[in-house]
């Protein structure tokens, strides 16, 4: 065999040539297309003369006869369903915009809201100088409220944007015609608000299903911290009993306030007090439990409000992602990506970067040589830096899965004199409390908060609305 014998053959290419059709099958072909046409006959044999084709009804819209009906016939045939186009109707016009009053919409800015309402380029920029003092123009948002006053010539009288249901930015023409911006705050009605529940599943759940806003929850939470985990310490059956101040604003909801008095009783956490007491001497306003001892302590229960641990304090735990064993200085918390992370005591921020396989991560420092860190958070908290001094409960950054992460979640380590230890079994130093020299004040002003708490009512505090300030409705500490 040659050289030339032994190299593949080429592939030949596939013939354009077209085969063609059985006599039968393409004389068929023609029949079934005259048919349709109206053609009477057959078609002509080889040889024979061509038929003459039927002339197409001029009456009828289509020559195709329609499925279903009888042959055409002489009278004028309706056109099918497919060809009746139903009236359009008119498209309604959209609804004049008033240039006065309204709220911001996509793409708004200050110049094109006052613009709308003819205030020129030179008059926008004197607006946008007063308000600066008072909020950044700039900060704008979708759905924002506002109103606008001019006077019969058209002038600016007052330019005015909501920022909360308490507060209004306003600028408004003096005397001598310079304009000046305010910041306008409403004052609420105060109520207290006598509540009562049963936990089956979480106190969200013990709360909401009888009416109350979430919000509500996150108050409750939060004066608790010291003393209740509230994922991992209820039980249902648990219940409690809370009195909290209330703001309205026309009947409406707007914020809760403090904490007057609340008592938990459950399963793991036995029964906790918690009571507002202001010293009669003036002093610093704080929570106490039942025997006048500080509720604030050196470190919170848990670091994040709602959240699971989902690894513990471990020094021979298998790393999900290294597949090795590797000692886990900390307790693993799980929750949904960009839940707020807690300071977990007051403290100074000596780490806020990112840092390998912790991800992003942030160190405290606290007295008593305690150090806390916090790491794969998506993102810090703003307006903070290395060097600055923060509060316990502070948000300092958000969950996240940065790092040598399998899911979103918090890593929260705590180190005691240079050594870590697990978090969930430090010992926390309390606050001061009642002075000694209160303390028969205290035991009468404590008798009759209990003695309120144990007369509310199962049908008490029921089916409370949302609040409706936004930002307000943080709980005041």
């Amino acid at each position: 065999m040659g050289y030339a014998s032994a190299l593949p053959r080429a592939v030949p290419r596939r013939s354009r040539h077209r085969w063609p059709l059985p006599k039968s099958i393409g004389r068929a072909l023609v029949v079934g297309s005259l048919l349709i046409l109206g053609c009477d006959s057959a078609p002509p044999k080889p040889g024979e003369p061509a038929p003459q084709v039927a002339e197409a009804k001029a009456e009828s819209p289509s020559l195709a006869p329609v499925v279903g009906e009888s042959p055409a016939s002489d009278s004028p045939q309706e056109p099918t369903p497919a060809e009746v186009v139903p009236p359009q109707p008119e498209p309604e016009p959209e609804p004049e915009l008033d240039p006065l009053h309204g709220s911001v919409r996509p793409g708004d800015s200050l110049s094109k809201i006052l613009h709308r309402a003819g205030i020129g380029a030179a008059e926008v920029q004197v607006v946008a100088e007063a308000l600066t003092p008072v909020m950044d123009p700039a900060t704008i948002r979708i759905g924002q409220r506002y109103d606008i006053e001019l006077d019969e010539g058209g002038e600016l009288l007052s330019f005015a944007f909501h920022l909360a249901q308490t507060e209004v930015a306003r600028v408004r023409r003096k005397k001598g015609g310079a304009l000046e911006g305010k910041l306008e705050t409403r004052a609420t009605e105060r109520h207290e608000e006598e509540i009562i529940g049963e936990v089956r599943s979480s106190l969200w759940g013990a709360l909401t299903e009888r009416g109350h806003s979430p919000a509500l929850v996150d108050v409750l939470v939060d004066v608790f911290a010291y003393d209740i985990d509230f994922f991992t310490s209820t039980r249902a059956g648990d219940t409690f009993r809370v009195i909290v101040e209330r703001h309205e604003l026309d009947g409406k909801l707007v914020r809760y306030g403090r904490v007057l008095a609340a008592e938990y009783r459950g399963e793991a956490v036995g029964e906790a007090v918690l009571l507002w007491w202001e010293p009669p001497g003036g002093g610093k306003p704080l929570y106490v439990d039942g025997e006048g001892k500080g509720v604030a302590r050196t470190v919170v229960k848990s670091p994040l409000k709602y959240a699971r641990i989902t690894s513990g304090f471990d020094p021979k735990r298998m790393h999900p992602v290294l597949h090795r064993v590797k000692s886990h200085q900390g307790v693993d918390y799980g929750a949904p990506e960009g839940t707020p992370v807690w300071a977990a005591a007051d403290g100074k921020i000596v780490f806020r970067a990112e840092k390998g396989g912790a991800g992003n991560m942030v160190i405290l420092r606290h007295p008593g040589g305690l150090k806390t860190l916090y790491m794969h958070l998506s993102r810090f908290a703003e307006g903070q830096r290395v060097g600055d001094t923060i509060d316990a409960k502070t948000v300092i950054g958000y969950v996240g899965q940065t790092g040598l992460a399998t899911g979103p979640h918090l890593h929260y380590g705590m180190q005691k004199n240079g050594r870590y230890v697990d978090p969930t079994t430090i010992e926390s130093v309390r606050a001061k409390g009642v002075a000694k020299a209160d303390r028969t004040r205290f035991r009468r002003f404590r008798d009759r908060w209990l003695k309120r708490l144990a007369a509310i009512d199962e049908g008490e505090g029921e089916g409370d609305e949302e609040p409706t300030g936004g930002p307000e409705s943080e709980p005041e500490r």
